[in-house]
């Protein structure tokens, strides 16, 4: 046992070196100003370099600041539907963030109404995908498990989320390719002339192609960065790996379709394509979803947001705001001690759990979603009143 902690220990000591390297310039939520979301009645907080701990009991809202965060910076949910963002009975919010990016300080707005969302990005309106530049955040939270454990859908969107906050040019291309593939599921189900396929195929072969090698591309390296980090939390090389699964030949997906024909008029879907691909994660060549414990999905998970915050650095110039959700959940001291190790690396990081972390360089208190110092006193955000 004493010459696995040391090699722990040893390899521990080797990434929080190389992390230290990458981390020095970092993306910083320097304020948070929001409107009937959720619980939260504390509506404005001003964040500080290093790291904010969020400390209170369950339900008291901890995740819910990191959720304004991530909306506000992104765009999107961290879980769920927009709408669901807003708090019970009311059906108008809005979220605002000032950020200090490689391209400068900005300003993110995100009105939220019923079915209408509204982002703008220093008082233009955009789309959420154009935020991707701006490097934005990675959130760390239980249910990231459900990567390793859930359906291949879920590792599918885990994937695109990744490779779409890496290139624009992927983001649009995968909604184009999402909009052919349901107008040509529409023609299977509606037993149509065998001629009305022609453009949609041609343009589903063309995406599904460019969608493909964007993602065994992207997966080379998220495999690299992820098996680095899985070891570091193991102490050991552990053959961790991740890997694309492609259920037919995207490099002839017209052969393929034709191929298939038959059968997709059958089921009335498209049965070939990136759309129905899976991502392999293993240790030694065995599926962590089969064959791995809980533990070992945790850490899998815990290797895979590492992995996507490197190569998000890699891409944008700044590492994203690290955001740890619930870091006592269902994790072992190893792996706290990981995560807290990375938290004490970034310039600024903010972490909520039922207790301070020890690596935290200032204290709120959250319960009913009211947010105070450790001191009792409220937070405010220093802006000036904007």
């Amino acid at each position: 046992m004493a010459m696995r902690h040391r090699s722990t220990s040893r390899n521990r000591s080797e990434f929080r070196a190389c992390q230290w390297r990458r981390y020095t310039r970092c993306v910083h939520v320097r304020s948070l100003r929001h409107l009937h979301l959720r619980n939260l009645v504390t509506e404005r907080l001003a964040f500080e370099d290093g790291v904010t701990a969020l400390v209170g009991p369950n339900a008291a809202g901890k995740s819910n600041v990191l959720e304004a965060i991530v909306l506000g910076t992104t765009g999107t949910a961290a879980a769920g539907r927009v709408t669901e963002s807003l708090r019970f009975g009311v059906d108008q919010g809005f979220v605002r963030v000032e950020l200090e990016t490689a391209g400068g300080e900005h300003v993110v707005e995100v009105g939220l109404a019923p079915g209408r969302k509204v982002i703008r990005l220093d008082g233009q309106v955009v789309r959420a995908i154009d935020l991707a530049t701006l490097g934005g955040v990675v959130l760390v939270a239980p249910e990231d498990v459900d990567v390793i454990l859930g359906p291949p859908a879920r590792r599918r969107a885990f994937l695109d989320h990744v490779v779409g906050r890496l290139s624009l040019r992927y983001a649009l291309m995968l909604r184009e390719y999402q909009r052919v593939l349901e107008q040509r599921n529409a023609l299977l189900r509606g037993a149509a002339d065998s001629a009305l396929f022609g453009p949609w195929d041609e343009r589903f072969v063309a995406l599904g192609e460019d969608v493909a090698a964007l993602r065994r591309r992207a997966v080379s390296s998220l495999a690299q960065h992820a098996a680095a980090a899985y070891d570091a939390v193991a102490g050991e090389p552990q053959g961790f790996d991740v890997a694309l699964d492609a259920v037919s030949d995207h490099s002839d997906l017209a052969a393929a379709l034709a191929a298939t024909r038959s059968a997709e008029r059958a089921r009335g879907a498209t049965l070939v394509g990136p759309h129905r691909d899976e991502l392999r994660i293993t240790l030694d060549g065995r599926l962590v979803q089969t064959f791995g414990s809980r533990g070992e999905a945790r850490t899998a998970a815990l290797a895979l947001r590492v992995a996507e915050r490197t190569l998000l650095e890699a891409r944008h110039g700044r590492a994203p705001l690290l955001l740890i959700d619930d870091v006592h959940a269902e994790l072992d001291e190893r792996r706290r001690a990981f995560l807290m190790d990375l938290a004490a690396l970034a310039p600024q990081a903010i972490v909520t759990g039922t207790e301070a972390p020890p690596a935290a360089a200032r204290v709120w208190h959250i319960a009913d979603g009211r947010v105070e110092t450790a001191h009792g006193a409220p937070v405010v955000a220093h802006d000036g009143g904007r």
